[in-house]
Protein backbone atom coordinates (compact mmCIF):
# COMPACT_ATOMS: atom_id res chain seq x y z
CA UNK A 1 0.00 0.00 0.00
CA UNK A 2 0.98 3.33 -0.87
CA UNK A 3 2.23 5.51 2.86
CA UNK A 4 3.76 8.52 1.33
CA UNK A 5 0.07 9.73 1.06
CA UNK A 6 -3.45 9.55 2.38
CA UNK A 7 -5.37 6.69 1.43
CA UNK A 8 -8.87 6.84 0.02
CA UNK A 9 -11.69 5.55 1.94
CA UNK A 10 -15.11 4.92 1.13
CA UNK A 11 -18.19 4.48 3.51
CA UNK A 12 -21.03 2.14 2.61
CA UNK A 13 -23.66 2.76 5.15
CA UNK A 14 -24.69 6.28 6.45
CA UNK A 15 -26.07 5.46 9.66
CA UNK A 16 -24.50 6.22 13.42
CA UNK A 17 -21.99 3.75 12.97
CA UNK A 18 -20.62 4.82 9.12
CA UNK A 19 -20.28 8.32 10.88
CA UNK A 20 -18.09 7.26 14.30
CA UNK A 21 -15.66 5.48 11.46
CA UNK A 22 -15.67 8.99 9.42
CA UNK A 23 -14.52 10.50 12.85
CA UNK A 24 -11.79 8.23 13.47
CA UNK A 25 -10.43 8.31 10.09
CA UNK A 26 -10.17 12.16 10.58
CA UNK A 27 -8.52 11.47 13.62
CA UNK A 28 -6.24 9.30 12.58
CA UNK A 29 -4.90 11.87 9.58
CA UNK A 30 -3.91 8.71 7.53
CA UNK A 31 -6.63 8.48 5.52
CA UNK A 32 -9.24 10.34 4.14
CA UNK A 33 -13.36 9.83 3.33
CA UNK A 34 -14.17 10.41 -0.41
CA UNK A 35 -17.03 8.77 -0.83
CA UNK A 36 -20.20 7.78 1.41
CA UNK A 37 -22.87 5.11 0.35
CA UNK A 38 -26.56 5.55 1.82
CA UNK A 39 -30.08 3.94 0.89
CA UNK A 40 -32.04 7.50 0.92
CA UNK A 41 -31.45 10.05 -0.67
CA UNK A 42 -32.40 12.18 2.57
CA UNK A 43 -30.05 10.22 4.38
CA UNK A 44 -27.31 10.98 1.75
CA UNK A 45 -27.61 15.21 1.91
CA UNK A 46 -27.42 14.85 5.34
CA UNK A 47 -24.68 13.03 6.21
CA UNK A 48 -22.31 14.41 3.14
CA UNK A 49 -22.98 17.54 4.33
CA UNK A 50 -22.39 17.34 8.01
CA UNK A 51 -19.33 15.40 7.38
CA UNK A 52 -18.16 17.67 4.30
CA UNK A 53 -17.86 15.10 1.37
CA UNK A 54 -18.15 15.34 -1.80
CA UNK A 55 -19.00 12.24 -3.22
CA UNK A 56 -22.18 10.61 -2.71
CA UNK A 57 -23.89 7.99 -4.19
CA UNK A 58 -27.20 5.41 -3.65
CA UNK A 59 -25.74 3.24 -5.73
CA UNK A 60 -22.50 1.60 -3.78
CA UNK A 61 -21.65 0.07 -6.68
CA UNK A 62 -20.22 3.63 -8.21
CA UNK A 63 -18.47 4.11 -5.09
CA UNK A 64 -16.44 0.71 -6.08
CA UNK A 65 -15.63 1.48 -9.91
CA UNK A 66 -13.86 4.75 -7.96
CA UNK A 67 -10.25 3.37 -9.14
CA UNK A 68 -8.49 5.97 -6.52
CA UNK A 69 -10.51 4.23 -3.70
CA UNK A 70 -8.12 2.32 -1.76
CA UNK A 71 -10.92 0.33 0.75
CA UNK A 72 -14.42 1.03 2.05
CA UNK A 73 -16.02 0.43 5.23
CA UNK A 74 -19.21 -2.06 5.41
CA UNK A 75 -21.28 -0.39 7.61
CA UNK A 76 -24.46 -1.39 6.20
CA UNK A 77 -26.94 -3.79 8.13
CA UNK A 78 -25.75 -7.56 8.30
CA UNK A 79 -28.03 -9.13 5.83
CA UNK A 80 -25.94 -7.07 3.35
CA UNK A 81 -22.63 -8.11 4.01
CA UNK A 82 -22.31 -10.83 2.36
CA UNK A 83 -23.13 -9.12 -1.12
CA UNK A 84 -20.99 -6.22 -0.20
CA UNK A 85 -18.02 -8.13 0.59
CA UNK A 86 -17.91 -9.87 -2.56
CA UNK A 87 -18.18 -7.21 -4.70
CA UNK A 88 -15.73 -5.20 -3.10
CA UNK A 89 -12.82 -7.68 -3.25
CA UNK A 90 -14.09 -8.39 -6.97
CA UNK A 91 -13.23 -4.31 -7.49
CA UNK A 92 -9.53 -4.80 -5.56
CA UNK A 93 -10.66 -2.95 -2.42
CA UNK A 94 -9.69 -3.84 0.94
CA UNK A 95 -12.37 -3.76 3.88
CA UNK A 96 -13.31 -3.07 7.11
CA UNK A 97 -16.35 -5.29 8.27
CA UNK A 98 -19.15 -4.35 10.51
CA UNK A 99 -19.86 -7.03 12.89
CA UNK A 100 -21.61 -9.51 12.92
CA UNK A 101 -19.79 -11.04 9.97
CA UNK A 102 -23.04 -12.44 8.57
CA UNK A 103 -26.88 -13.36 9.60
CA UNK A 104 -26.21 -16.99 8.52
CA UNK A 105 -23.19 -19.55 8.59
CA UNK A 106 -23.93 -20.12 4.74
CA UNK A 107 -23.54 -16.33 3.81
CA UNK A 108 -20.60 -16.52 6.58
CA UNK A 109 -18.74 -19.04 4.76
CA UNK A 110 -19.54 -17.51 1.52
CA UNK A 111 -17.87 -14.29 3.12
CA UNK A 112 -15.04 -16.84 3.73
CA UNK A 113 -14.86 -18.23 0.65
CA UNK A 114 -14.23 -15.07 -1.21
CA UNK A 115 -11.84 -13.72 0.60
CA UNK A 116 -9.54 -16.76 0.02
CA UNK A 117 -10.14 -16.17 -3.84
CA UNK A 118 -8.45 -12.24 -2.93
CA UNK A 119 -5.45 -13.11 -0.69
CA UNK A 120 -3.83 -9.44 -1.51
CA UNK A 121 -6.77 -8.29 0.30
CA UNK A 122 -7.24 -7.21 3.70
CA UNK A 123 -10.73 -7.93 5.43
CA UNK A 124 -10.99 -6.75 8.91
CA UNK A 125 -13.97 -7.58 10.72
CA UNK A 126 -15.11 -5.79 13.64
CA UNK A 127 -15.48 -7.74 16.55
CA UNK A 128 -11.98 -7.45 17.57
CA UNK A 129 -13.13 -3.55 18.61
CA UNK A 130 -14.67 -4.14 22.36
CA UNK A 131 -12.05 -7.10 22.66
CA UNK A 132 -8.26 -7.88 21.65
CA UNK A 133 -7.83 -4.48 20.74
CA UNK A 134 -8.13 -2.76 24.13
CA UNK A 135 -5.61 -3.23 26.77
CA UNK A 136 -7.54 -5.58 29.23
CA UNK A 137 -6.83 -8.43 26.45
CA UNK A 138 -3.24 -8.14 26.30
CA UNK A 139 -3.00 -7.75 29.79
CA UNK A 140 -4.58 -10.73 31.38
CA UNK A 141 -3.45 -13.07 27.97
CA UNK A 142 -0.35 -12.78 29.35
CA UNK A 143 -1.49 -13.69 32.71
CA UNK A 144 -2.36 -16.94 31.29
CA UNK A 145 0.48 -17.78 28.91
CA UNK A 146 2.82 -16.82 32.05
CA UNK A 147 1.36 -19.59 33.89
CA UNK A 148 -0.27 -17.49 36.66
CA UNK A 149 -3.21 -19.13 36.60
CA UNK A 150 -2.42 -22.94 35.56
CA UNK A 151 -4.86 -24.57 33.34
CA UNK A 152 -7.89 -22.67 32.14
CA UNK A 153 -10.54 -25.27 32.87
CA UNK A 154 -13.66 -22.90 33.38
CA UNK A 155 -15.30 -19.55 32.08
CA UNK A 156 -18.35 -17.67 33.10
CA UNK A 157 -20.00 -14.89 31.88
CA UNK A 158 -23.22 -12.81 32.11
CA UNK A 159 -24.39 -9.80 31.09
CA UNK A 160 -28.01 -8.62 30.83
CA UNK A 161 -29.96 -5.26 30.65
CA UNK A 162 -33.05 -3.62 30.48
CA UNK A 163 -31.95 -1.73 27.27
CA UNK A 164 -31.89 -2.81 23.86
CA UNK A 165 -29.92 -2.07 20.42
CA UNK A 166 -33.02 0.34 19.64
CA UNK A 167 -32.28 2.40 22.52
CA UNK A 168 -28.62 2.85 21.32
CA UNK A 169 -29.51 3.44 17.63
CA UNK A 170 -32.92 4.97 17.07
CA UNK A 171 -32.93 4.40 13.95
CA UNK A 172 -31.84 0.86 14.02
CA UNK A 173 -35.06 -1.40 13.84
CA UNK A 174 -33.47 -3.83 11.70
CA UNK A 175 -31.54 -5.25 14.37
CA UNK A 176 -34.86 -6.30 15.83
CA UNK A 177 -35.42 -8.54 12.67
CA UNK A 178 -33.61 -11.65 12.91
CA UNK A 179 -33.92 -12.02 9.17
CA UNK A 180 -31.76 -8.36 9.27
CA UNK A 181 -30.01 -8.55 11.69
CA UNK A 182 -29.04 -12.98 12.55
CA UNK A 183 -30.44 -12.15 16.46
CA UNK A 184 -30.24 -10.35 19.57
CA UNK A 185 -27.58 -10.33 22.48
CA UNK A 186 -26.38 -13.47 21.21
CA UNK A 187 -25.38 -12.68 17.94
CA UNK A 188 -25.23 -8.52 18.76
CA UNK A 189 -22.79 -8.52 21.73
CA UNK A 190 -21.52 -12.63 21.87
CA UNK A 191 -19.27 -11.71 18.63
CA UNK A 192 -17.73 -9.91 21.24
CA UNK A 193 -17.75 -12.21 24.04
CA UNK A 194 -15.91 -14.92 22.31
CA UNK A 195 -13.92 -12.72 20.62
CA UNK A 196 -12.15 -11.80 24.12
CA UNK A 197 -12.67 -15.09 26.21
CA UNK A 198 -11.77 -17.31 23.02
CA UNK A 199 -8.76 -15.36 22.34
CA UNK A 200 -7.57 -15.70 25.35
CA UNK A 201 -6.91 -19.23 24.79
CA UNK A 202 -5.33 -18.71 21.17
CA UNK A 203 -8.51 -19.86 19.65
CA UNK A 204 -7.41 -23.27 20.70
CA UNK A 205 -11.01 -24.60 21.95
CA UNK A 206 -13.41 -27.08 19.97
CA UNK A 207 -16.72 -26.61 21.34
CA UNK A 208 -18.02 -30.03 21.40
CA UNK A 209 -21.40 -29.82 23.39
CA UNK A 210 -23.96 -27.30 24.62
CA UNK A 211 -27.29 -27.21 26.57
CA UNK A 212 -28.93 -23.31 26.06
CA UNK A 213 -32.31 -21.56 25.81
CA UNK A 214 -33.48 -18.78 24.58
CA UNK A 215 -36.75 -16.37 25.88
CA UNK A 216 -38.07 -13.60 23.97
CA UNK A 217 -41.25 -11.60 23.66
CA UNK A 218 -39.70 -9.90 26.87
CA UNK A 219 -39.58 -5.92 26.35
CA UNK A 220 -42.22 -3.83 25.98
CA UNK A 221 -41.42 -1.16 23.36
CA UNK A 222 -42.24 2.58 23.54
CA UNK A 223 -43.74 2.60 20.02
CA UNK A 224 -46.18 -0.71 19.46
CA UNK A 225 -45.14 -1.03 16.34
CA UNK A 226 -41.64 -2.22 17.05
CA UNK A 227 -41.83 -6.10 17.25
CA UNK A 228 -38.47 -8.03 17.89
CA UNK A 229 -38.47 -11.79 16.65
CA UNK A 230 -34.88 -12.05 18.21
CA UNK A 231 -33.73 -14.08 20.95
CA UNK A 232 -33.92 -10.95 23.67
CA UNK A 233 -32.15 -13.36 26.57
CA UNK A 234 -30.49 -16.55 26.77
CA UNK A 235 -27.87 -19.07 28.43
CA UNK A 236 -25.70 -21.88 27.82
CA UNK A 237 -23.55 -24.67 29.05
CA UNK A 238 -20.61 -25.23 26.66
CA UNK A 239 -18.55 -28.02 26.86
CA UNK A 240 -15.47 -27.91 24.70
CA UNK A 241 -12.08 -29.99 23.81
CA UNK A 242 -9.76 -30.41 26.43
CA UNK A 243 -12.11 -30.19 29.82
CA UNK A 244 -12.63 -26.56 29.36
CA UNK A 245 -16.34 -25.56 30.00
CA UNK A 246 -17.83 -21.91 29.67
CA UNK A 247 -21.29 -20.83 31.01
CA UNK A 248 -22.49 -18.03 29.19
CA UNK A 249 -25.44 -16.03 29.76
CA UNK A 250 -26.23 -12.39 27.53
CA UNK A 251 -29.46 -10.46 27.46
CA UNK A 252 -30.63 -7.46 26.22
CA UNK A 253 -34.47 -6.08 26.96
CA UNK A 254 -34.87 -8.52 30.37
CA UNK A 255 -36.80 -7.71 33.67
CA UNK A 256 -33.10 -7.71 35.01
CA UNK A 257 -29.25 -5.60 35.54
CA UNK A 258 -26.23 -7.55 35.53
CA UNK A 259 -22.96 -6.28 34.68
CA UNK A 260 -21.01 -7.38 32.25
CA UNK A 261 -18.83 -9.65 34.44
CA UNK A 262 -16.11 -12.21 33.90
CA UNK A 263 -14.91 -15.60 35.84
CA UNK A 264 -12.26 -16.90 34.85
CA UNK A 265 -11.26 -20.40 36.54
CA UNK A 266 -7.30 -22.25 36.41
CA UNK A 267 -5.76 -24.74 38.26
CA UNK A 268 -3.23 -22.51 40.23
CA UNK A 269 -5.84 -19.05 40.46
CA UNK A 270 -9.06 -17.35 39.29
CA UNK A 271 -9.79 -13.94 37.70
CA UNK A 272 -12.94 -11.82 37.55
CA UNK A 273 -13.46 -8.42 35.76
CA UNK A 274 -15.37 -6.62 33.25
CA UNK A 275 -13.66 -7.01 29.44
CA UNK A 276 -15.54 -4.03 28.35
CA UNK A 277 -12.60 -0.67 28.80
CA UNK A 278 -15.56 1.20 30.23
CA UNK A 279 -15.70 -1.56 32.74
CA UNK A 280 -13.52 -0.71 35.87
CA UNK A 281 -9.52 -1.15 35.28
CA UNK A 282 -9.07 -3.29 38.41
CA UNK A 283 -8.77 -6.99 37.98
CA UNK A 284 -9.74 -9.14 41.13
CA UNK A 285 -6.75 -12.00 41.15
CA UNK A 286 -7.33 -14.42 43.85
CA UNK A 287 -4.30 -17.11 44.25
CA UNK A 288 -2.42 -19.20 46.39
CA UNK A 289 1.34 -17.84 47.05
CA UNK A 290 2.31 -19.58 50.27
CA UNK A 291 -1.07 -18.57 51.77
CA UNK A 292 -4.52 -17.78 49.69
CA UNK A 293 -4.03 -14.34 48.34
CA UNK A 294 -6.68 -12.08 46.83
CA UNK A 295 -5.16 -9.08 44.70
CA UNK A 296 -6.99 -6.37 42.97
CA UNK A 297 -4.94 -5.55 39.74
CA UNK A 298 -4.97 -2.37 38.38
CA UNK A 299 -4.44 -2.66 34.07
CA UNK A 300 -2.67 0.17 32.54
CA UNK A 301 -5.45 1.73 30.85
CA UNK A 302 -4.38 5.30 28.99
CA UNK A 303 -6.99 7.85 29.15
CA UNK A 304 -6.92 8.28 25.60
CA UNK A 305 -7.64 4.93 24.63
CA UNK A 306 -11.03 4.71 22.91
CA UNK A 307 -12.12 1.05 21.13
CA UNK A 308 -13.77 2.65 17.56
CA UNK A 309 -10.55 4.92 17.43
CA UNK A 310 -7.84 1.68 17.65
CA UNK A 311 -10.09 -0.08 15.39
CA UNK A 312 -9.94 2.75 12.72
CA UNK A 313 -5.71 2.62 14.02
CA UNK A 314 -5.51 -1.19 13.77
CA UNK A 315 -6.98 -1.44 10.26
CA UNK A 316 -4.51 1.41 8.83
CA UNK A 317 -1.84 -0.33 10.66
CA UNK A 318 -2.93 -3.52 8.52
CA UNK A 319 -2.39 -1.84 5.16
CA UNK A 320 0.27 0.21 5.88
CA UNK A 321 2.30 -1.35 8.01
CA UNK A 322 1.58 -4.90 7.33
CA UNK A 323 0.28 -5.40 11.12
CA UNK A 324 -1.27 -9.19 11.94
CA UNK A 325 -5.17 -8.61 11.63
CA UNK A 326 -6.66 -9.04 14.99
CA UNK A 327 -9.91 -10.40 13.16
CA UNK A 328 -10.07 -12.51 10.48
CA UNK A 329 -13.26 -13.42 8.90
CA UNK A 330 -12.11 -17.20 8.94
CA UNK A 331 -11.87 -16.62 12.91
CA UNK A 332 -15.40 -14.56 12.96
CA UNK A 333 -17.20 -17.42 10.96
CA UNK A 334 -15.65 -19.78 13.64
CA UNK A 335 -17.56 -18.36 16.40
CA UNK A 336 -20.64 -17.24 14.86
CA UNK A 337 -20.91 -20.80 14.14
CA UNK A 338 -21.14 -21.45 17.96
CA UNK A 339 -23.06 -18.50 18.47
CA UNK A 340 -25.55 -19.63 15.75
CA UNK A 341 -25.41 -22.98 17.65
CA UNK A 342 -26.50 -21.52 21.25
CA UNK A 343 -29.84 -20.26 18.78
CA UNK A 344 -30.24 -23.25 17.62
CA UNK A 345 -29.48 -25.03 20.80
CA UNK A 346 -27.44 -28.09 18.69
CA UNK A 347 -23.83 -28.62 19.03
CA UNK A 348 -21.13 -27.52 16.19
Amino acid sequence: MKSDQKLNIGIIGAGMIGGVHIGNFRRDGRAEVTWIASRTQETLDRKMKKHGISNGTLDYKELLNDPSLDAVVIASPPFTHAQLVCDALDAGKHVLLEKPLATDIKEGQTIVDKTKQHPDLLVLECSCRHARLQPKFGFIKEMIAAGKLGEIYHIHHQAASRGTFIEYNPDGSWALDKALAGGGPFIDWGVYDLSFHLGLLDDRPALQNLCSFTQNGLKVYPDPELKADVEEHGAAWMQFDHGLTYVYERGSGVHMELPNQTRIYGTKGGLLFGFCSWDSPLVDFFHTDEKERHEKLEIPHPKSHDDNMALTSHFLDCLLENTTPAMTVELAAKHLEILFALLSKTTC
